[in-house]
């Protein structure tokens, strides 16, 4: 993706919410999924907030986007050696999106 919208990252996360099982509790081990359900609920913010609803405040806002920063470390989204070689160019997508959005929350 050469220029990414709010659109477009909006929608990549909506989709990798499933992708990833991240509303499936029974997919994680029990002390994971507290923190997978964290993100989520930032990602389902970040999307309302990327499609011009403003669902919270500035803190709010800021706390989401450090949530996605640490999905992104502990889910190694941000090491491409880590990915399935036949999900590539959809998480290389993903990174890009939550990268925007976080970048975006923080404005």
């Amino acid at each position: 993706m050469n220029s990414m919208d709010n659109k477009q990252a909006a929608s990549l996360i909506e989709k990798w919410i499933p992708y990833y099982e991240m509303d499936e509790p029974e997919a994680w081990e029990r002390d994971e999924y507290p923190s997978v359900k964290n993100a989520c609920k930032s990602m389902r913010l970040a999307i309302q907030v990327l499609r011009g609803k403003p669902a919270a405040g500035d803190a709010q806002l800021k706390e989401a986007a450090k949530q996605l920063e640490q999905f992104l470390e502990e889910h190694y989204l941000d090491d491409p050696d880590e990915w399935e070689k036949e999900n590539v160019a959809f998480v290389q997508q993903v990174l890009e999106a939550i990268q925007y959005t976080i970048v975006f929350l923080k404005k």
